[in-house]
């Protein structure tokens, strides 16, 4: 029998299925792989708040609150930035990059990725 999912659940599941990216999309880099961005976008510290982001501008289409959600608690990222990979979400379809002089690293859809 179907239960009702809450809207929160819902928009889980539809940010998970936007991060992963299409059937089409290059395959992860590998951790410890340098990087570039080609596309400016936010970075995360939680796979939750990228989520969160992706679902308000790709779902959603509300770019005004997208930006507004990521200037609060994301980072940019900008276009030509070399980042190092730290982690990897093949689930999700994410990355999580650093800046070479430090530790911390924010989460980003590998969509973003300059490919080969």
């Amino acid at each position: 029998m179907w239960q009702k999912a809450s809207a929160k659940t819902l928009s889980a599941l539809i940010g998970v299925v936007l991060l992963s990216g299409a059937a089409h999309a290059a395959p992860l880099p590998n951790i410890g792989e340098l990087v570039t961005i080609d596309v400016a976008y936010f970075g995360c510290r939680s796979l939750d708040d990228l989520a969160h982001v992706v679902n308000l501008d790709w779902v959603r289409n509300d770019k005004d609150a997208a930006t507004a959600y990521g200037k609060e608690h994301c980072v940019v990222l900008r276009k030509g930035d070399q980042l190092k990979v730290q982690d990897v979400s093949a689930v999700q379809g994410a990355v999580c990059l650093r800046q070479l002089r430090t530790s911390e690293c924010h989460w980003t859809s590998a969509q973003v990725l300059k490919g080969p």
